[in-house]
């Protein structure tokens, strides 16, 4: 089977960018925050850690979350206060996590092609920049 080449370019661009890894770190450092303190420490509002990782994740994890919850059926007070929603908010961030790192990845490829035409063009101009 041929993986795509659109495909093999978005991971590629994930992949080979400083910004999407870093981001990606982020992300993984609030997840493990986010598992340490649910496994250590008993709280009855929300995490301060979980909402890190809502933030890192954020203009997708509600749509993702609300995509989720409607798929799998499950009750919503359920899905709003027990483990099964809990479950479905990590999931959706998870993947708002990959969607925004490739898309973070593609706008640093496009930003780095931009610099090298600029100064393509500066260079066939003769503009010397120290």
């Amino acid at each position: 089977m041929r993986v795509p080449h659109w495909l093999s370019d978005t991971a590629r661009s994930v992949h080979r960018e400083r910004a999407p890894r870093i981001y990606l770190c982020l992300v993984a450092a609030a997840l493990v925050l986010l598992a340490v303190d649910t496994a250590f420490i008993t709280h009855q509002a929300a995490l301060l850690s979980g909402v890190w990782l809502l933030l890192l994740t954020l203009p997708w994890t509600p749509v993702l979350w609300a995509l989720l919850d409607s798929v799998s059926g499950i009750n919503t007070v359920e899905a709003t206060y027990g483990w099964d929603g809990y479950v479905l908010a990590v999931v959706a961030m998870l993947i708002s996590a990959l969607v925004n790192a490739v898309l973070l990845g593609l706008f640093s490829r496009y930003r780095q092609r931009q610099r090298e035409r600029q100064q393509e063009q500066e260079q066939d101009r003769g503009v010397v920049r120290p």
